[in-house]
């Protein structure tokens, strides 16, 4: 088995952590026993070439600004390496008690000025001038901070060397890199260096306070000549660059989506994503400080006053930007809450704000989009928000002084003052010419409400529209209704119903009849349909025509459907079972509310799979008009097929192209409507299109059943026309599913 090799950026973290550890016991070596005084140097050197090795590591790793990031320091480290060089040939060939070389003190003063440049040429995120305003008052209080902090470190601590070069070189150096560890907090803190660069230049920021900490500590370590503040301070230093780099090299070669996500945003998440708590640290610390002088002093010195004012200038400045900024962001805000997004229209919040205000004589219109739904499933999201987009730019055209808004979804509302109720029907007739919707056109047809009123009606004129609205649907699509008193009953009426019906379900009030389906010419029952009957306790029995609409309107034909399919496949899976195959066929009308239920074809499967039913025993009947636009509905009919039932066609020939629909849709079955057989016997025009349906299902191997067959004449022409089946009530009828079994021993024809 081999060993997973060690990584290049763990490899040169554990060296540089091996250079710190020989340092720290040469020099405690060193304060027991006499040592030259380069002794530590060499250590030093190989730890700076260390952190050089790091540099080029996470360089390698690293793309775009990291790479070009690390680049620039590892040039930092090199000249570290070569001042290193100098100052160790200075103590062993020239000047054995001299604590800083010239030279070296210039190479280290050049690489810290690498390490700055590297720090300010990272890029900053975009943002508005607010933005960039608040951000850079942000940093120049991070950096009045330091720079409070600083001076009065350097000017309250002795000096590590009693003057000259040295002195001013070490001063310098102390400086910079306090400067470049500011910039590091700033980028990393403030500014925004991203996911990337974050966490390795907040590992690194720790390497600023190394130098003020050795000025701090050069008296204590003067009386032993090898620990020299430089000397002492480079193996530490190398060793957070090597950590860095490390840290860098993980974020360079491992895959974490949520990091790639951040780095795309250039946010953080969660609450803390929009605010830097560094500038609010800095100045904790400087007011920190201040305390400590004033209390051991009495008083603040006139740098530390003098800064402190201006701190405290900025940070009220600051301040006044948040709150501006505040102010500006509840605008947009209440803007948002009051328009959508999508069309920049008032919603429905808005239109109801200003319908309240009203107390004139107001028109309020309500329209939606016709199948809207499934066109959206068949083009796509994109397209549905254009072809939205449109329909709004065409309601404002039709509508000039109105107030007009996206409701909800697909359905808009127009306020305008006076009592023209002609207003719906202006809108229907605008959506009769095409949309312009991507480079071309879409025939998009609305249905529209209206409602007039004044004084206290105004505020419930939106509701009456709606009913309107509602009303028109319930007689087809691209029509337009005007409210009166009598919607308003129908309204309750229908939510009583709907009530009714949810209880009913509750108390099992529904019934299944039967009516056959039988073979010309003579007469066996092949198949039956599956009729609902509602029987109400102690009130007379309500017509599927009156409650159907209801429960299709308030969603409740959903849990019907699910008992109507689970009744219909009980009661075929016990003529299956005493009949085997010559058990009738079960036909079972699904909604079109249904067909967009993703659910539906796993409660056929369910059902089938309770009941021990085949699924050959079951037709699903399907109308055209639900599945004419495709799309979800469509899908789930594909789905139903692919279980095994049959699938019908009901009413055939009075819906939409439904001569195109036997090309896309799985059917197997056509119902050829009862207006159809009505015109049997009548002219030839007529009888010509009952043949033409019956030829086309015999050519596409589908079986044609004719419909609302009621006289023996039309049974005889429909069998002469080519029709092998038909259903009636010459025949039956809707019965019982008890009464069946009597009609499968024999022909059902009258005589």
């Amino acid at each position: 088995m081999t060993r997973p090799s060690l990584r290049p950026a763990t490899a040169v973290l554990a060296l540089a952590a091996i250079w710190l550890l020989v340092a720290v016991a040469l020099g405690a070596f060193g304060v027991l026993w006499p040592v030259p005084p380069w002794l530590l140097w060499p250590a030093a050197i190989g730890a700076t070439a260390t952190a050089t090795m790091a540099c080029r590591v996470a360089t390698e790793s690293g793309q775009g600004v990291a790479r070009d990031f690390w680049r620039r320091m590892s040039s930092t480290w090199v000249w570290l390496t070569v001042g290193g060089v100098v100052q160790l040939g200075n103590r062993l060939f020239i000047d054995h008690s001299e604590a800083l070389n010239p030279v070296a003190g210039v190479c280290f003063a050049v690489a810290a000025g690498f390490a700055m440049v590297a720090i300010v040429r990272l890029p900053h995120p975009r943002r508005t001038w607010r933005s960039s305003l608040a951000t850079g008052l942000d940093m120049a209080i991070v950096t009045t901070a330091a720079a409070i902090v600083f001076s009065h470190f350097l000017w309250n601590t002795a000096n590590p060397a009693t003057g000259g070069t040295a002195t001013a070189t070490f001063l310098l150096i102390v400086m910079i890199t306090g400067t470049a560890a500011v910039a590091a907090v700033i980028k990393a803190g403030v500014a925004g260096a991203g996911p990337v660069l974050a966490p390795a230049l907040w590992t690194l920021a720790p390497i600023g306070l190394l130098s003020p900490l050795s000025w701090l500590l050069a008296p204590v370590m003067a009386p032993w000549p090898h620990l020299d503040t430089s000397v002492a301070s480079l193996p530490v230093s190398s060793l957070i660059v090597a950590l860095a780099a490390w840290v860098q090299d993980r974020v360079n070669t491992t895959d974490r989506p949520a990091t790639a996500r951040s780095a795309a945003t250039g946010r953080r998440s969660g609450p803390w994503r929009n605010i830097s708590l560094v500038p609010y640290i800095a100045v904790a610390a400087v007011a920190t400080m201040l305390i400590v002088v004033t209390l051991r002093l009495g008083y603040l010195t006139p740098g530390l006053a003098g800064g402190s004012v201006v701190l405290t200038v900025l940070v009220v400045t600051r301040q006044l930007i948040a709150l501006l900024d505040n102010a500006v962001l509840l605008d947009r805000l209440e803007d948002q809450a009051h328009h959508d997004d999508l069309t920049g229209l008032p919603n429905r919040r808005l239109f109801t704000a200003t319908l309240s205000r009203r107390t004139t004589p107001t028109t309020v219109a309500v329209c939606d989009l016709d199948g809207f739904a499934a066109l959206n499933d068949r083009l796509g999201d994109e397209t549905g928000d254009a072809l939205l987009r449109a329909a709004a730019e065409r309601v404002v055209a039709v509508s000039p002084g109105a107030v007009v808004a996206r409701l909800l979804g697909d359905e808009f509302g127009v306020l305008m003052p006076g009592g023209d109720t002609s207003l719906a029907e202006t809108l229907v007739d605008a959506f009769r010419t095409p949309l312009r919707v991507d480079s071309r056109d879409l025939l998009v047809t609305v249905t529209a409400g209206v409602a007039t009123g004044t004084g206290d009606e105004v505020p419930d004129l939106l509701r009456r529209a709606e009913l309107a609205l509602q009303a028109a649907k319930y007689t087809g699509a691209d029509r337009f209704r005007e409210h009166n008193s009598a919607l308003d009953a129908t309204a309750q009426h229908h939510a009583e119903l709907a009530a009714a019906l949810r209880r009913g379900l509750e108390r099992g009030e529904f019934r299944l009849l039967y009516q056959p389906i039988v073979e010309l010419p003579g007469g066996t029952v092949t198949g039956v349909e599956a009729l609902i009957r509602w029987h109400p306790a102690d009130q007379p029995v309500i017509s599927p025509a009156e409650f159907i609409p209801v429960a299709e309107h308030s969603g409740l034909i959903i849990d019907l459907g699910a008992w109507i399919l689970d009744q219909a496949c009980a009661d075929a899976a016990a003529w299956q079972q005493r009949h085997g195959s010559g058990g009738p066929r079960v036909n079972i009308n699904v909604s079109a509310r249904q067909l967009l239920d993703p659910d539906l074809p796993g409660l056929v499967a369910d059902a089938l799979h309770r009941h021990g039913l085949t699924p050959d025993r079951i037709t699903i009947e399907i109308t055209e008009t639900a599945v004419f636009a495709g799309g979800a509905a469509l899908e789930t009919v594909r789905e139903l097929r692919e279980l095994g039932v049959g699938l019908a066609l009901d009413d055939f020939g009075t819906g939409h192209s439904s001569l195109t629909l036997l090309r896309t849709c799985p059917v197997t079955t056509l119902k050829v409507d009862k207006s159809f057989i009505d015109d049997l016997n009548g002219t030839a025009e007529q009888e010509a299109i009952a043949s033409s349906l019956s030829t086309i299902a015999s050519t596409l191997g589908l079986r044609a059943v004719a419909e609302g067959v009621e006289t023996r004449d039309q049974a005889d022409r429909l069998h002469a026309l080519g029709y092998r089946y038909a259903q009636g009530y010459y025949f039956a009828r809707p019965i019982p599913a008890s009464d069946i079994e009597e009609l499968l021993t024999g022909p059902v024809l009258i005589p």
